[in-house]
């Protein structure tokens, strides 16, 4: 959640940033008036077409971890219940032997599926950065058509006004510019 805030706040950053009209327009020595818009980015990143093909990919990826993490699991159950059956009859030195192997064991998947996380989220936010550079450049565009200055993400400010809403167009902008982001996760073996 905390990185989907910071993309959030990073491209109502760079929405700002994007629009050059009024950094032109102070140059020549006045203030231009603000002509604002409004773009809802949680909803242009949840509903993105891009978006939506990764979240996909992901799911199929772990989908595809499954039965290979069932497996080892399955495994240091059956592991468990034999060395739990063994206690009585082995020394207290090998017991304890053997429970530090299996316990190597269990920190050793715990780390592989922990990785597998990080390297999900890792995908899922490169992902998310490319669609928000796209985004950044339809309203570059957009600007330049429709002549507004100001960008304001309805995530971060509460408008008091009925706004002019560009999340619509910005969708539909992005959609067919970027149907789909190639997650980049790592081969399965």
């Amino acid at each position: 959640m905390h990185a989907f805030l910071r993309g959030g706040l990073a491209l109502f950053a760079l929405f700002a940033m994007a629009i050059p009209a009024a950094a032109q327009a102070q140059q020549a020595g006045k203030t231009p008036p603000a002509i604002i818009v409004v773009v809802d980015s949680q909803r242009i990143f949840r509903e993105a077409a891009a978006l939506k093909s990764v979240r996909q990919q992901i799911d199929q990826y772990r989908a595809s971890l499954k039965p290979e993490i069932e497996k080892q699991e399955d495994s240091l159950r059956k592991e468990d219940q034999e060395l739990a059956k063994q206690r009585s009859i082995l020394t207290p030195e090998a017991f304890e032997q053997k429970r530090q192997a299996f316990q190597g064991k269990v920190v050793t998947l715990q780390k592989q599926i922990q990785d597998h996380q990080t390297n999900i989220e890792k995908a899922f936010n490169a992902a998310r950065e490319q669609v928000s550079r796209e985004v950044v450049e339809i309203l570059k565009d957009m600007s330049k058509a429709r002549g507004f200055n100001m960008v304001l993400d309805r995530a971060h400010v509460q408008v008091m006004i009925e706004p002019v809403e560009i999340t619509q167009d910005v969708l539909k902008a992005l959609d067919q510019r970027l149907p789909t982001v190639k997650a980049a996760l790592p081969a399965r073996k």
